[in-house]
């Protein structure tokens, strides 16, 4: 019996039990070839450092636990890519993705925060450079070693960055311990509400809501911290939580930014450590915005510390620099009235006045200008700047100079060719000359400690003796300071020139006039200024009046002597001949 095989009869023929065995077995097979082949795909190795640290390339749903620490490493920070990372250091990636082994993978790359970059970027195979440069590297790592990289139980965002902190440490910041001690009292709440609603509803109804609410709970607190002050900056609240961790921790930038980001953290160590790193800093860079700080934080130590550098190196030292713009106006009023303000002469400190007003003119120069730039730009206008409606707010600054002091012909001639100082105020200043000089030096003063003529000079550590020859309505003074031997005690006086003095230069002689009236009443006031135990101290003889001769026995004031002098000292000689 001939029986033809076709698919439609097996399909209708029932199957033996030995027939059956084989196709599931060979369909067995099939799936289980399949399977293998899945799963070599899946079991691909991509290396990430010496300990053959390795991932599936694949995508896994389920992954909750690297699906936040992707969320948290991409809300961290925005750490350049081009950094390689060394499994064996330990601040090396934790995972680490090829972009080439899998580029369809729609999990995002698992990187350490510190190495965290944009989405849009790629990690890169680049060498880990041991040059941390950056505030949050230099927290992260700072915090975690001090913490043996133990689980933060905060984090504060702020500025746009992420910080991890520990409960360890919050004490020494009011503001950061109050709103930690608020988020957990709200975390308790949250908590016995989600015990309540346990216990009313069955765990088939709970589902996934409740899994991800106790994750929620257990994760670290957000402390969330507004700034207002633009002061503030990343450095500075880098640096001010490192205090946290290490009080010894120091920086460069000792200001605005530190003293502000103690203020908002309530940091009061961090902050009287700020005042008094300050206090030491003062300097021409920094005198101008170290007193804005004490004013926006009423620090009148800090204040008082640099009015009183100002009354001392305004005209010797911020003159010549750039900074000198930042001087506000009340400020620079105040120095000019104050009656410790050192100059070696009046003209000096017109000087720096019109150095001053030329930048607030032109806020934008970053570089100090020569002088003739200066005497050029007042020059060039015809009208007189103080009789513009610009310019009157700036007379009070000009009239707390002292400019019946200024006797140098060529200093004259410039006052006459800058068009600043009204026609009235030039007429007054040299007519007061003209009847100075032809009535025997007789001066109109009515008020001595605003009225006299200042001349200084500076007495440095390595000067025995220091000198200055000056010329006064056709008198001739010799300034004189000496140290007494090996002593701290140290000799200040005044003596009347003659003509034929070898201290008066030729050139003097016929440049300058010259009084030949015997006698000459002169009022002076000897002020020195030094500094000792971290601050400057002031000596002063006090106006004394007495007859200079021109006779050996009367050409000599009487010395004044202080002991418990140090150099440097700022020496000032303040005359005037009354009638």
């Amino acid at each position: 019996m001939h029986i033809q095989w076709s698919p439609l009869s097996a399909r209708n023929m029932p199957l033996r039990p030995h027939t059956r065995s084989v196709l599931i077995t060979s369909h067995i097979s099939r799936q289980n070839s399949t399977r293998s082949v899945s799963a070599r795909s899946l079991g691909q190795r991509t290396q990430a450092g010496h300990t053959n640290r390795w991932q599936l390339p694949g995508a896994l749903g389920s992954d909750l636990l690297g699906q936040a620490q992707v969320q948290r490493a991409e809300d961290f920070g925005n750490k350049s890519s081009d950094r390689k990372n060394n499994s064996d250091d330990p601040m090396a990636l934790h995972w680490h993705e090829d972009a080439t082994s899998c580029p369809q993978s729609p999990l995002p790359r698992l990187v350490h925060p510190l190495s965290a970059s944009r989405r849009t970027r790629l990690c890169k195979d680049v060498t880990w450079s041991p040059k941390i440069d950056t505030p949050e590297e230099r927290f992260y790592i700072l915090s975690r070693r001090v913490a043996h990289n133990a689980k933060p139980d905060a984090v504060l965002e702020c500025l746009g960055v992420r910080w991890e902190l520990h409960c360890s440490v919050l004490s020494s910041s009011d503001t950061l311990f109050e709103l930690y001690t608020s988020s957990k009292r709200q975390r308790d709440i949250e908590r016995a509400g989600m015990v309540l609603y346990n216990s009313r509803v069955s765990s088939s109804a709970c589902g996934r809501g409740l899994v991800y609410r106790k994750w929620l709970l257990s994760s670290p607190l957000t402390l969330r911290l507004p700034v207002k002050d633009a002061s503030i900056n990343k450095e500075a609240l880098s640096f001010a939580l490192r205090t946290l961790y290490n009080p010894e921790e120091r920086t460069d930038e000792w200001g605005e930014a530190v003293l502000s980001t103690a203020a908002l953290l309530g940091m009061s160590n961090l902050f009287q450590k700020c005042l008094k790193e300050m206090l030491t800093r003062i300097s021409s860079s920094t005198v101008c915005s170290f007193h804005h700080v004490s004013c926006k934080f009423k620090e009148t130590v800090l204040q008082r510390a640099c009015e009183r550098w100002l009354e001392l190196f305004l005209v010797t030292e911020l003159s010549f620099h750039i900074k000198l713009k930042d001087l506000s106006f009340d400020l620079l009023l105040k120095t000019l009235r104050s009656p410790r303000l050192f100059a070696s002469n009046e003209y000096e400190v017109l000087r720096a006045v019109l150095y001053w007003l030329y930048l607030k003119l032109n806020p934008l120069r970053e570089t100090l200008p020569a002088h003739s730039t200066i005497i050029h730009f007042f020059s060039r206008e015809t009208a007189v700047f103080l009789e513009q409606p610009q310019g009157q707010k700036y007379i009070t600054i000009f009239q707390a100079l002292r400019m019946h002091g200024i006797t140098e012909w060529q200093h004259l001639q410039e006052l006459q060719n800058i068009r600043v100082l009204p026609e009235s105020w030039l007429l007054s200043i040299l007519s007061n000359h003209y009847h100075t000089l032809y009535s025997g030096g007789d001066m109109v003063v009515t008020d001595f400690s605003k009225q006299a003529i200042r001349f200084g000079m500076m007495f440095d550590r390595e000067q025995e003796c220091c000198t200055q020859t000056i010329s006064l309505c056709g008198f001739y003074f010799l300034l004189h300071a000496a140290k007494l031997g090996e002593s701290d005690t140290y000799n200040f006086s005044i003596e009347r020139l003659r003509h034929w003095d070898p201290a008066v230069s030729q050139s003097s002689i016929v440049s300058h006039p010259y009084c030949m009236r015997p006698d000459r009443s002169v009022c002076y006031h000897i002020t020195v200024q030094s500094f000792a135990n971290g601050k400057w101290q002031e000596h002063s003889s006090g106006p004394v009046n007495q007859e200079f001769g021109l006779f050996k026995r009367r050409c000599r004031s009487k010395p004044f002597q202080i002991e418990g002098l140090f150099p440097p000292m700022l020496v000032t000689f303040a005359l005037a001949f009354p009638f």
